[in-house]
């Protein structure tokens, strides 16, 4: 691994810090909106303004890196995203979380593409499934750190005060060990012509975009297509999504113990086609195997997809727009997390709760479409050729 161990070790960090955000808002609504005298319906709001900001943010990630260069862009970020929670801690009205939810966005943007740009163009495989699956420990430590503010004060301000100051030592830290990361050689990667560089961008945001919707999909709407209509008891239900996520998480720290005995297209081609086919079985076979069953092994099959896409991008296109392309592909990911699951949630009700199966099948296929296409220009059968010769 060519990333320095002390800048390794500040990279794992910032990732699990990172990830707490996702678990906190969910936990300390109720109390939040009681408190500043908020609309039921205002979650909906902060999430939407921290999911444009993301959005913005990463996409511009790859420009402003060329502009501020690399330590600047990871202060910055860190000072953003530790801005919004230090905002949540000692807002005192309604409107000013929405304006600490957007900064926040911004923050998390920037540093979720910066610190995957950094990983692919410096780390090998290994190294990215690992931060993501550290980005996986900060989500799940998210929702215990409210609780215990909320058990010690009756409130989420300590939470988030406490969160904040850990990204207060995250920018402290990251400072300190800038010459590390400076020294770390970048990957040279020679580009591979602008109309490829171009097709493999647009098709790398396009999986970024369906992946998401896959993802969030099967671990947010499998409970509600479960128990909706009775097929299984609550408990059985709540252990399949947990069994979904178990399996994504322990998928990426496989990938980074393991990671570098299979190729990493091969490791592509895993993930797609095994998401097909588990989406497959999920949809046809009875309630209690598709969850305890099909359902874990979407997990499994997803968990190596954006750490490998991330880590291929910039072999496949060159370093030098790598970095652009990876914020492209982390903020259509995003509009992906927003648009498709919200699409489910429409389908559920209008069809009933069945419906699932098949437009997770819907989506999986049109993954393994996209895949076939970004890997081989020369078209599927070209593509099935080279994969079995």
């Amino acid at each position: 691994m060519r990333v320095r161990r002390r800048a390794a070790a500040i990279a794992f960090t910032g990732l699990v810090f990172l990830g707490l955000p996702a678990g906190m808002l969910g936990i300390a609504w109720p109390t939040m909106r009681v408190s500043l005298d908020a609309p039921l319906a205002g979650l909906g709001l902060l999430v939407a303004a921290m999911t444009i900001t993301q959005f913005a943010a990463s996409a511009a990630s790859g420009l402003l890196r060329e502009r501020l260069g690399t330590i600047a862009l990871l202060l910055a970020a860190v000072a953003a995203a530790g801005g919004g929670l230090a905002l949540f801690a000692i807002a005192t009205g309604w409107w000013a979380t929405i304006l600490a939810s957007a900064v926040l966005g911004c923050g998390i943007g920037l540093l979720d593409a910066a610190v995957n740009t950094e990983a692919a163009l410096r780390g090998d495989v290994r190294f990215m499934s690992g931060l993501h699956g550290a980005w996986a420990i900060g989500a799940s430590l998210g929702p215990p750190l409210v609780g215990a503010a909320l058990v010690a004060s009756a409130s989420w301000r300590p939470a988030y005060l406490a969160a904040a100051a850990a990204f207060a030592v995250l920018g402290v830290a990251t400072y300190a060990v800038r010459s590390d990361l400076a020294a770390a050689p970048e990957l040279e990667a020679e580009p591979s012509g602008e109309r490829r560089i171009g097709r493999t961008v647009i098709l790398g945001c396009a999986l970024m975009f369906v992946y998401v919707g896959i993802e969030l999909g099967g671990g947010q709407w499998t409970y509600v297509r479960f128990t909706a209509d009775g097929s299984l008891s609550d408990g059985v239900a709540g252990l399949a999504v947990f069994l979904f996520w178990f399996a994504l998480a322990a998928g990426r720290v496989a990938l980074a113990v393991f990671g570098d005995r299979i190729a990493p297209a091969r490791l592509f081609d895993f993930s797609v086609f095994g998401a097909l086919a588990s989406t497959i079985a999920f949809s046809i076979l009875p309630p209690p195997v598709a969850a305890q069953i099909a359902l874990p092994c979407l997990g499994a099959a997803l968990s190596v997809f954006v750490p490998v896409l991330l880590y291929l991008t910039p072999r496949r296109i060159g370093s030098a727009a790598a970095p652009r392309a990876i914020g492209y592909q982390v903020a259509a990911g995003m509009i992906g997390g927003a648009v498709l699951p919200a699409a489910l949630g429409v389908l559920m009700q209008g069809f009933g709760v069945a419906v699932l199966g098949p437009c997770l099948v819907t989506m999986a296929a049109v993954l393994a479409g996209l895949h076939v296409a970004s890997t081989r220009p020369i078209g599927a059968r070209g593509y099935a050729r080279q994969l079995f010769r």
